[in-house]
């Protein structure tokens, strides 16, 4: 969900046809400050709410929130990059690990088991958070647990990630070690899509983890992020797969749905192939916030597979200047001291003032010839 300048709701919806023939109103309309005001005064509940300024917008199945402002209530007081810093990085010791393994189906299944610690569940599926401008940034270095010495502290492990663009939004992202020659390299370029009952998120972009020592790359493709408001509840939903440059074997996965009666939250199902045979030669399902188990499909063998969990990684943040927490300070510093603001007016001021500053992303250079950004600077 998103920005925009806050003018009048005079200016009409364009509306187009998807490919699929269904209605796209492409450009919503915007909200008055007055009427902003009034959704945050309102006793009314949230879905209603959301009714009556979906109906103030002039939004219809696939109307792009991307650049949409909000009333301060559906406004969370924190950066769009929170979703590409730490969580990317709690458990990047699986990688290190897996840069370890000779093994190519073994190496492959511990890359899906780290792809499944990655997602990130916003605490309130009725609130956005603060849209990065382009050049905002986060980065830490962090330490690590070495899987396979517990009493080593793998320690020169950093990640930054950068807005890239705003117009359509963008991020890059980078979890890496250079002397053990791992890298995560994630661009999120991002289309949230209005779809009546819930949000969707769909990502395109590259999104891999290199073995430099190994040199192998393993593409992967993420699930859609859907914004549940109707049932209140955040779900990743839909297909996905893992590939490697140098050997033949993949994982195909699958994020399910939770149904509306019964069933699990965050359930998924993979299939490993050896690229050889038609048939999986394991399956891994559970849950990809919690317990996992892998079935051997030949002998039938089932084993626990992954627990999901916090993780024990120590984040010491990089402040830059143009980190989110300078750019969003006078929102973010005041709701941590308990005081009241106002959310969509502060955040209409900063983003006025961001713009005369001009920024452009600093961390990351495009690879004209990949099409895909990378870090500018990888440090020891």
């Amino acid at each position: 969900m998103g920005k925009s300048d806050r003018k009048s709701n005079d200016t009409k919806s364009t509306e187009e046809n998807n490919d699929d023939g269904t209605l796209n109103s492409e450009k919503p309309g915007k909200l008055t400050e007055e009427e902003m005001d009034a959704i945050d005064n309102s006793s009314q509940s949230r879905v209603v709410q959301i009714a009556s300024m979906a109906k103030r917008l002039g939004l219809g199945l696939g109307s792009d929130l991307s650049h949409v402002e909000y009333p301060s209530s559906f406004i969370a007081p924190f950066s769009t990059l929170n979703f590409f810093s730490n969580n990317f990085a709690n458990h990047f010791n699986i990688l290190l690990n897996a840069n370890k393994i000779e093994n190519d189906i073994n190496r492959l299944i511990e890359v899906f088991k780290y792809s499944t610690t990655i997602h990130k569940i916003p605490e309130d599926c009725m609130k956005v958070p603060l849209n990065a401008v382009i050049g905002e940034t986060q980065s830490s270095n962090f330490h690590t647990q070495d899987l396979s010495n517990s009493n080593n502290l793998i320690t020169d492990n950093y990640f930054i990630t950068e807005q890239v663009s705003e117009v359509p939004p963008s991020v890059a992202t980078c979890v890496y070690n250079k002397k053990e020659g791992v890298k995560a390299i994630f661009n999120h370029e991002s289309k949230i899509v209005f779809q009546i009952t819930n949000v969707k998120t769909p990502t395109i972009g590259k999104k891999c983890v290199r073995f430099e020592k190994l040199n192998e790359e393993y593409d992967i493709e993420f699930p859609i992020l859907h914004s549940r408001f109707m049932r209140g509840f955040v779900e990743y939903c839909g297909e996905g797969s893992i590939k490697s440059n140098r050997s033949k074997g993949f994982i195909t996965t699958n994020y399910i749905a939770k149904p509306l009666i019964g069933g699990q939250y965050h359930s998924f199902e993979a299939k490993v192939f050896n690229g050889i045979d038609s048939k999986p030669i394991y399956k891994i399902t559970g849950q990809w916030d919690g317990d996992s188990k892998i079935t051997n499909c030949k002998t039938n063998e089932t084993k626990p597979f992954f627990k999901n969990n916090a993780g024990t990684t120590n984040f010491t943040p990089e402040i830059l200047g143009t980190d989110s927490s300078v750019v969003w300070g006078k929102i973010i510093q005041p709701i941590a001291e308990g005081k009241s603001v106002n959310l969509a007016r502060e955040k209409s001021k900063i983003m006025d003032h961001q713009k005369t500053l001009n920024w452009k992303p600093s961390q990351f250079l495009l690879n004209p010839d990949m099409g895909y950004w990378e870090p500018a600077l990888f440090k020891d």
